[in-house]
């Protein structure tokens, strides 16, 4: 004899309150396990977006005919900062999940998430120079946008000093405009992605 949908949710209906809770608290211990692991998994894509940019850097500015490579760190840093954003995306997502309804079914013996939601929101917790306020003078997004807006900077003026001096021939010009472009458009995408990001 078949079991109907009906029966199965009347079943979990049945299960004992006690089961229940601690049922939801394993799945609690999961979802702060989980905003462990994806936290820990930002600061690794944080030291390879510093490790990858200072190593670009350091081989572009060993010789003149490698500065070219500087346009390398604009999308280095935008497809890591997009894995950064993700991270964070899924924190913010679990942190509300438990806020929202875990608490609740909980009744309301889970405070920290609430809590902390509301002492975030202080006018004096997210100054414009303060830790938690994602800025763009926040050191995370110096690391990504600020590193690849430089790294543009720093092409463009030493192309636009050494072309003075030496006129390349056009098809390097062009390759190097178009690559250079295209770096300023990614960094102008990650800056609105973290834009974004910093108003969930």
């Amino acid at each position: 004899m078949e079991e109907s949908e009906g029966d199965n949710v009347d079943r979990v209906g049945d299960v004992d309150p006690a089961v229940r809770s601690q049922i939801m608290l394993a799945e609690y211990a999961a979802l702060q396990a989980e905003i462990e692991r994806r936290a820990t998994a930002q600061w690794s894509v944080f030291a390879l977006q510093l490790a990858s940019a200072g190593a670009i850097a350091s081989v572009a500015i060993s010789a003149p005919s490698n500065l070219a490579l500087l346009l390398l760190v604009p999308l280095s840093s935008y497809l890591l900062g997009s894995r950064y954003i993700l991270h964070d995306f899924h924190i913010k997502l679990i942190r509300r999940y438990l806020r929202e309804s875990l608490a609740d079914r909980l009744a309301g013996h889970i405070q920290w998430e609430s809590w902390r939601t509301t002492a975030l929101a202080a006018p004096t917790a997210r100054g414009w120079f303060s830790i938690t306020g994602w800025n763009v003078v926040h050191a995370t997004r110096l690391a990504f946008e600020g590193v690849g807006f430089l790294a543009l900077v720093a092409a463009g003026l030493s192309a636009g000093y050494h072309w003075w001096r030496t006129p390349p021939p056009w098809p390097l010009t062009v390759g190097f405009v178009a690559s250079w472009l295209l770096g300023a458009a990614v960094t102008v995408l990650l800056h609105r992605a973290f834009q974004r990001a910093s108003d969930l």
